[in-house]
């Protein structure tokens, strides 16, 4: 049996929709361990990554991460990751080509809130291969990276397919 997680009306900051995502996480993780799919899990925040969860799966540790970010259009048409130098882990993790970032998709995924989308649709969750996609132009060093909202939302869902999209990500 799958908890229920109601969706929030929105969020103010990104800091605000890290910690609801951070317990969301933790809610699937409760329900999974009550299942016996999950023997024991624990979740950081900001270890490289917005949220990293380590968890013990029928004797197997794996380990998730997840980058998160709010667009409340900060910039125009641009959802920035990494730092102004074209720094950091994920700016990182997106500069390898195709195959590395394949091996990444094992624990690494991508959450955006669009807070400007119209419908049901403002969460978008995507791998590495098409946050590289995603990117306005080139990733490099160097720059402020972003992100193009226009092609992000190409891979927009609702809110209960964002449940079941990090429930899948973690028992995988």
């Amino acid at each position: 049996m799958q908890v229920k997680i109601e969706e929030p009306e929105s969020f103010n900051n990104e800091r605000e929709f890290e910690e609801f995502i951070a317990k969301v996480i933790d809610n699937i993780l409760f329900d999974l361990k009550e299942q016996g799919v999950v023997s024991n899990y624990y979740i950081f925040r900001e270890l490289g990554f917005d949220i990293a969860v380590f968890l013990d799966k029928g004797g197997s540790p794996k380990v998730k991460f997840f980058e998160l970010k709010l667009y409340k259009e900060q910039r125009a048409g641009g959802v920035g990751f990494g730092n102004q130098k074209g720094e950091g882990p994920q700016a990182e993790v997106l500069l390898n080509d195709k195959k590395t970032l394949a091996f990444f998709n094992k624990f690494l995924r991508w959450i955006v809130y669009d807070a400007l989308a119209m419908g049901e649709r403002p969460y978008i969750f995507i791998d590495n291969i098409t946050a590289k996609e995603c990117a306005m132009g080139e990733v490099r060093r160097g720059k402020q990276n972003n992100f193009n909202i226009n092609k992000l939302r190409k891979h927009a869902i609702t809110w209960d397919e964002l449940i079941q999209k990090i429930r899948e990500f973690l028992t995988q």
